[in-house]
């Protein structure tokens, strides 16, 4: 196991939280009442789950406290981001189980919120000198461009419906093609500095396969429900493949 795996989690879980409150904002979900706080509630486990990777990574939890003391550390930042994405999460949880419905208003709010996590995270590493793979700006999108693949994918899980729309399924396949370039640019840097190129690559064929299987669906070639969960499934395989193998280069 790599000794980054805690920032793994942190990335990836609460990436795919983040992605997915962004892309809502266009492609709402939670239409039915009786289901629209199951949205939330995912979006807030992920994160939650994720977040805990940040006092993992500190070896004793107790150093994040002291982090969080220290505004300028990446460490801090993201924290604090993710709190604010976090308490949005809990109030939209809060609102739609007791009123039905969320306010457009609060999903854009956390939308900005979300988007702010993700660009944190992302230049986290772009700055970290130490590691010429993660300091250049291919980072931002292998981070980026991924979040957004998957968030975009699992709303289609929790919104069958969305499966039915065109315009939907093109915005989600096109997603999950710039993330696959997103992770071979990444691949063409790690190769200028002798970092292991192996995950990445296999990491954007699944991204890609992502991407095919959506525009199957939308062509009426393959089951729209079976595509929603392989989609996923490849979106979240293919960008966690990626990541590990960017945290990889760590040990170089």
């Amino acid at each position: 196991m790599i000794s980054e795996f805690p920032l793994f989690l942190f990335t990836t879980l609460a990436g795919i939280a983040a992605g997915a409150y962004v892309v809502s904002v266009a492609f709402p979900v939670g239409k039915d009442a009786k289901k629209t706080w199951l949205f939330p509630l995912v979006c807030l486990v992920l994160l939650a789950v994720g977040l805990a990777g940040l006092p993992l990574h500190l070896g004793r939890p107790e150093r994040l406290f002291v982090a969080l003391s220290q505004p300028g550390a990446m460490i801090a930042q993201e924290a604090y981001w993710s709190i604010a994405l976090g308490v949005i999460l809990l109030i939209d949880l809060v609102i739609s189980k007791t009123k039905g419905s969320s306010p457009r208003g609060l999903r854009i709010v956390g939308g900005i919120a979300a988007l702010g996590l993700m660009l944190v995270m992302s230049n986290a590493y772009f700055v970290s000198i130490g590691v010429p793979a993660w300091a250049s700006w291919q980072t931002f999108l292998l981070f980026i461009l991924g979040d957004f693949a998957m968030g975009a994918a699992l709303l289609a899980l929790l919104e069958s419906d969305l499966m039915k729309n065109d315009t939907y399924l093109t915005a989600s396949a096109v997603l999950s093609v710039l993330a696959a370039v997103g992770v071979v640019l990444e691949t063409v840097h790690f190769a200028s500095v002798g970092a292991s190129m192996v995950l990445l690559i296999i990491g954007a064929v699944v991204v890609a396969v992502a991407a095919v299987l959506q525009f199957m669906a939308k062509s009426g070639k393959m089951s729209t429900a079976t595509a929603a969960k392989v989609a996923f499934a490849c979106a979240f395989v293919g960008i966690a493949l990626a990541r590990y193998g960017f945290y990889a280069a760590c040990a170089l």
